[in-house]
């Protein structure tokens, strides 16, 4: 690319620093707000059992057993509140510090095997995305996943194709043993798969004769070997067979349905196609050339590199399709893969002047990123409300209007056929989506009704902070970060008509009312079905809380008698 509106962008030297400023405004601004789904509660729940109990072999969850992930996240996160003490951002660290880690190895990747410029934009892709936003900063296991087996790909790679970095092979195997640790198996054998294949479309043998791929092959063994020892026979039994064994061919819960009915059930086997345009956007529209890009470079023995890419990106999508359960989240570890993919297509057609293909897909696809965009900006404020409750007003008009300009100019650089400036405005896009999706939508959301602000609420309200705060039938509607907020963090609540219908659990309310006034949390619609109508009850809504399903409103109960006592008494 030799027009000066690239020139800044091709020096190396300012390829780290500037992607660890997007990387900490990506996945920092918001690292302090409320858990808020997506199974954060439940694993800082884990987590705060382990160390309270102080046995961080045996995970506990409610009094049972946890089988579902071996240990090594809830030890990340216990090393990061034994520093900084328990808060929101301790509890993400681990997904945050991952989530730069993903981004810095993609670029080294990309540059390792096609440029510098490949491997920054790569790179970027993984941190202005929807699903790099969204999942990054959580308190999941996921992002801290896509780490280690990013890192493993890289290692790989960089064994290979450097005849002199062997050693590499020690990283990557151990990079991937330690992703098994994290989370699952999936996390070696989606590489493997992937080397696999590669090396059985290169009929390439001599990797196998390699010392240090052997010690690699031999140090994962020992530390998944030790580890999973370590963790006893019961965990190993049900995390393999149940945990591992039984999700390959079940959807989690499901005792009903084999694999094949789930693949046409709520998210079936082509899902992933459908949401990845979202989760990926806005580069998901370059996917298309980039694998037109390197099909175009066969035959695979000439183009190694490429061939690996594209194994990365296919394999993993084939196999995570092919699995009965699905989750957006789980998308995570295919974002460098598809990181590199779009890195590809800047590789070739913005700092390459002799490539002559691709360009008329990619002209009417930046038409199309356009005009999907101006929509998004008109009716992305709505969608959101309806899921959320949020105002309309929760993105700027001012930002609205620059988003939209955006927009109409990716649709004006298309019919121009501008498309090198075309490919810059891609990356605009992204930063503009992580602008508006980091300082506007999640703190908007967050506002509304998040658990945090539900339990901050009530605690203002309470007349003793130690008193226990009242939930009315909890089953219906408490989430895990509510009851870490309330149970774990505030130390205790109480269930009110827990396990009993409407009538039952009303009078197990009225008996408390009865002695004092009660501050109750519960849904809009309990509300409205069983407490409103009552003749014996003065309900004062204090606050409402917004949830994507459902309204939570905290209530101040009295018993209407001694209301009219107390009325009484003051006029005299």
């Amino acid at each position: 690319m030799n027009t000066s509106r690239g020139a800044f962008l091709e020096r190396p030297a300012i390829h780290i620093p500037l992607l660890l400023v997007i990387g900490f405004l990506a996945f920092i601004s918001n690292a302090s707000i409320s858990l808020f789904g997506e199974t954060e509660g439940l694993y800082a729940i884990v987590t705060h059992t382990m160390m309270a109990a102080d046995d961080y072999v045996h995970l506990w969850l409610r009094g049972e057993p946890y089988f579902n992930k071996p240990p090594l996240f809830f030890w990340l996160q216990a090393g990061f509140i034994h520093g900084f003490g328990w808060s929101e951002a301790a509890l993400r660290l681990p997904s945050i510090v991952s989530s730069l880690g993903t981004m810095i190895t993609t670029y080294f990747l990309g540059r390792l095997l096609f440029s510098a410029m490949a491997g920054f934009w790569g790179a970027l892709v993984c941190g202005t995305c929807y699903a790099g936003l969204w999942f990054g900063p959580l308190a999941i296991i996921d992002p801290v996943l896509t780490f280690c087996m990013t890192l493993g790909m890289y290692a790989w790679a960089r064994a290979y194709f450097q005849e002199s970095s062997q050693w590499w092979y020690l990283v990557g195997f151990a990079s991937l043993a330690l992703g098994s640790m994290v989370k699952t198996l999936h996390a070696l054998a989606l590489p493997i798969l992937v080397m696999g294949v590669f090396l059985w479309m290169r009929r390439d043998r001599r990797v196998f004769r390699e010392p240090y791929f052997v010690a690699g092959v031999v140090l994962s063994g020992l530390l998944l070997g030790g580890y999973y020892l370590l963790l006893g026979q019961e965990f190993r039994q049900h995390f393999f067979f149940e945990e591992n064994l039984k999700r390959m061919i079940t959807v989690s819960g499901d005792q009903q349905h084999s694999a094949w009915e789930a693949y046409w059930g709520k998210r079936p086997i082509f899902w992933y196609g459908l949401v990845i345009w979202f989760d990926a956007f806005p580069w998901s529209a370059l996917f298309p050339v980039g694998l037109f890009l390197i099909w175009k470079r066969r035959p695979w023995l000439e183009s190694p590199k490429e061939l690996w890419v594209f194994l990365w990106v296919v394999v993993y999508f084939v196999s995570l399709s092919l699995t009965p359960e699905k989750h957006e989240r789980y998308l995570m570890p295919l974002l460098p893969a598809f990181g590199l993919l779009v890195g590809y297509v800047y590789h070739r057609l913005l700092y390459e002047t002799s490539v002559s293909e691709g360009w008329g897909l990619l002209r009417g696809l930046l038409g199309c990123l356009g005009i999907v965009f101006v929509v998004a900006v008109i009716l992305g404020p709505i969608l959101i409300q309806k899921k959320w409750h949020v105002p309309l007003d929760i993105i700027p008009l001012a930002l609205k209007l620059g988003l939209g300009m955006l927009g109409l100019m990716m649709i004006g650089l298309a019919i121009k056929n501008y498309l090198r400036m075309g490919l810059v405005g891609v990356g605009v896009l992204g930063l503009a989506l992580m602008v508006t999706v980091t300082g506007f939508i999640i703190p908007g959301i967050q506002a509304e009704g998040s658990p945090r602000l539900a339990f901050d609420e009530n605690q203002r309200r309470l007349n003793n902070q130690t008193d226990p705060i009242s939930v009315f039938q909890s089953w219906d509607w408490r989430g895990d970060e509510d009851e870490f907020y309330w149970d774990y963090l505030h130390g205790r609540s109480r269930i009110v008509g827990k396990g009993l219908e409407d009538s039952l659990a009303l009078e197990e309310l009225k008996m408390d009312v009865r002695q004092s006034t009660r501050l109750v949390m519960m849904t809009k619609d309990q509300y409205q079905r069983v407490i409103s109508g009552d003749p014996n009850l003065n309900a004062i809504v204090l606050f409402e809380f917004y949830r994507s399903k459902k309204n939570i409103v905290l209530i101040s109960l009295d018993w209407r008698t001694r209301l009219a006592d107390s009325l009484e008494t003051q006029k005299q």
